[in-house]
């Protein structure tokens, strides 16, 4: 075995002992901050529904899908109980449903898509706390969407959720050990989505090899605070 990865483990593990980077005192750090676009169009999702599958079945049932999913148009409804059961705050306080190292949540959540209520292929941002979409724009044509990922041989899917993490929201705390905690939150994140993904009968599969400068220039992403770090294609 390469002494990188074990040299790369102990380093992180290390940072998180001495805070090595980090510019504020625990305390002082806001939490449960998220990004809004306040001068972009929000839509508001419907109510999350309830879902009909029961975890065992929903973990016996999930699988990473080679193949194309449900044809059709990904409705408002689909998506609200998407994301409002796997990604939103909790009306009671500022927790999710997934955790996150301070709860500091430095991970964003953007949606990709061509089929969303027949609307035009469009970019949103996922404001968890009003349980919106902040519709941000269209998709350039010189951007297809396949080709934000890597891996040719992936079927085509019509919608991609990037996870994005926002470096300083929680650097100033835990300095280096940033990177690990987000890693981690973007992996609870994923499962989340993979768990109701299947609950509502979405074929979907996560992926971690795809164009970072695509994605940042899609985003419209400074690279030096922000970057995408894990992504789940639906089909």
């Amino acid at each position: 075995m390469s002494s990188f990865i074990p040299h790369l483990h102990s380093d992180l593990r290390t940072a998180r002992e001495t805070r090595r980077g980090a510019t504020a005192t625990p305390e002082s750090v806001p939490r449960g901050v998220h990004k809004t676009y306040p001068r972009m169009e929000q839509i508001k999702l419907p109510s999350p529904e309830k879902l009909s599958l029961s975890l065992t079945e929903a973990l016996e049932q999930r699988t990473s899908h080679l193949g194309v999913g449900k044809s059709g148009v990904l409705s408002m409804d689909i998506l609200s109980t998407l994301l409002g059961n796997a990604l939103k705050k909790r009306d009671s306080s500022l927790h999710r449903n997934y955790p996150s190292g301070g709860g500091l949540y430095p991970i964003e959540t953007y949606i990709i898509t061509n089929t969303l209520n027949e609307s035009i292929p469009s970019v949103f941002h996922y404001n968890p706390t009003l349980h919106v979409l902040e519709k941000l724009w269209a998709i350039p044509e010189e951007i297809p969407l396949k080709e934000l990922i890597v891996q040719k041989d992936i079927p085509p899917f019509s919608t991609i959720i990037i996870f994005t993490s926002v470096w300083k929201r929680s650097s100033a705390k835990y300095g280096d050990f940033t990177y690990m905690l987000a890693l981690l939150e973007a992996g609870h994140m994923s499962e989340n989505l993979l768990l109701v993904s299947t609950a509502l009968g979405l074929h979907s599969r996560p992926v971690a090899g795809f164009d970072d400068s695509m994605i940042n220039k899609l985003l419209d992403l400074d690279p030096l605070l922000e970057q995408p770090i894990y992504s789940v294609i639906i089909s």
